[in-house]
């Protein structure tokens, strides 16, 4: 098959035939996704978060456990922090794992302090 045929009618792209076969993530792949997703929207280190997945009717329930972050750059009150944080859960785990997120329960269980690195 040539490039032009591959246009197909009126200009449009065929799409590329699919190679059979399945994609499996396995539940601790998905927490392990989890917890960098928290861990880059809360600014915190990863051993410092917990999640767990559960099933909400077909899509996931997530309760994560997290320090909250003081100082390096961490900005906003703690509710926004939190919603961004559930944000970036929901939309992550979509984007990169094609998977719904209905709830995120989030829990803080102390405060961190965050040292931004010095540049010699």
């Amino acid at each position: 098959m040539t490039t032009a045929d591959r246009a197909g009618v009126a200009g449009q792209a065929v799409p590329e035939a699919t190679v059979p076969g399945r994609t499996r993530i396995s539940a601790r792949a998905l927490e392990h996704l989890a917890v960098r997703l928290v861990g880059d929207a809360a600014q915190v280190a990863h051993r410092e978060i917990s999640v767990r997945l559960a099933d909400a009717g077909g899509a996931l329930r997530l309760s994560v456990t997290v320090p909250v972050a003081l100082g390096g750059g961490a900005a906003g009150s703690i509710p926004d922090r939190g919603e961004r944080v559930r944000r970036r859960l929901v939309e992550g785990m979509r984007d990169l794992a094609g998977r719904r997120v209905d709830v995120v329960d989030l829990r803080y269980s102390g405060v961190r302090r965050v040292v931004g690195r010095r540049v010699r």
